[in-house]
């Protein structure tokens, strides 16, 4: 008889529910807990759980609006929104013994919180990661191969309404792998007054400009512009190979040593990442996201610019960073 592996996956909503059309996918015997207050969320979630192809046909899902308290779980997801995430880890650490946290991003809203829940981890011997999963990309996994860190890699993003509050971390992240270092610097930012109330949730933001980055002779631009369409293109230089990558086209272009070449391949599905981080760390103890102290470096960069050019456009002295 097959071990029943058991997952706690806290937040329902859009993500939430794709993690656990994820879990679903595995080959693995998953007895799968989901909670989330909303019940149109948990709705969501069994609608999109019926549509799921079960990796293991005895597979279970147990939808609460409250979560179970002395527990134990080998896996739990916190996909809530960012500005409870650090209570509901605390809360979580507090009663229920858990093997590997994978976090949702933005991590937290309060810089403070970082150092507290990484206490709280450490004491707790839990391994935690954070989805910020370009690194595990088989394409991105590629192009890192060919790069060399002897000389400059320089990387550019840029676009239009591509949400750059929430998703820089993921750009800032894949650029640390590259160049196999989250010790960045911001070098200049330039970001618009005209900041923008976020679709995602209310009371938090949405910014553009620009903010750049170095790591010694590395660097990485990143920019959006207001518009009322969305576009996203990544550009990655280094010696005798660039790489122009339009992620939401799914067109790939390498130019090594002046050989073009150009292939398609669309983003992966959030589901098939979460079912692959998943087997990972059940088949091997670890997955290939980044760590989360790995990631507290590239937040606590990130987060203090964003938040002191809201203070400075809201007039007021904001403690949290409101971005989703």
């Amino acid at each position: 008889m097959s071990k029943t592996i058991k997952i706690l996956i806290i937040g329902a909503g859009q993500i939430g529910s794709r993690h656990l059309q994820g879990a679903l996918k595995s080959f693995h015997k998953m007895s799968i807990t989901l909670v989330d207050p909303s019940l149109d969320s948990l709705k969501l979630s069994e609608i999109r759980a019926n549509e799921t192809a079960y990796g293991h046909p005895h597979s279970t899902v147990v939808y609460m609006q409250e979560r179970p308290k002395h527990k134990s779980f080998e896996i739990c997801i916190i996909s809530t929104n960012s500005n409870v995430r650090a209570k509901v880890t605390r809360d979580l650490l507090i009663d229920c013994q858990i093997k590997h946290i994978i976090f949702e991003k933005i991590l937290f809203q309060k810089e403070l919180d970082y150092e507290i829940i990484s206490k709280l981890i450490k004491k707790k011997n839990i391994t935690a990661w954070v989805n910020c999963a370009r690194r595990t990309n088989s394409t991105y996994q590629e192009i890192n191969k060919n790069l060399n860190t002897n000389y400059a890699i320089q990387m550019f993003v840029r676009g239009e309404s591509w949400g750059m509050a929430c998703n820089s971390i993921h750009f800032i992240d894949l650029f640390s792998y590259l160049v196999s270092s989250s010790d960045l610097c911001i070098t200049k930012t330039d970001l618009s007054k005209n900041i923008i109330k976020s679709k995602r949730a209310e009371g938090m933001y949405e910014i553009n400009g620009v903010i750049d980055f170095k790591i010694g002779v590395h660097s990485l631009k990143i920019s959006c512009k207001e518009s009322e369409n969305s576009s996203l293109k990544v550009k990655i230089k280094n010696k005798n190979v660039e790489y122009i990558i339009d992620e939401l086209e799914g067109v790939w272009q390498s130019n090594i040593n002046g050989l073009t070449k150009i292939k398609y391949q669309n983003m992966p599905l959030l589901s098939d990442q979460t079912k692959n981080n998943i087997d990972s760390l059940i088949n091997k103890n670890q997955c290939e996201l980044v760590l989360y102290e790995e990631s507290c470096k590239q937040h606590l960069l990130l987060l203090p610019a964003i938040r002191t050019h809201l203070s400075k456009i809201l007039k007021i002295k904001l403690i949290e960073c409101p971005i989703t």
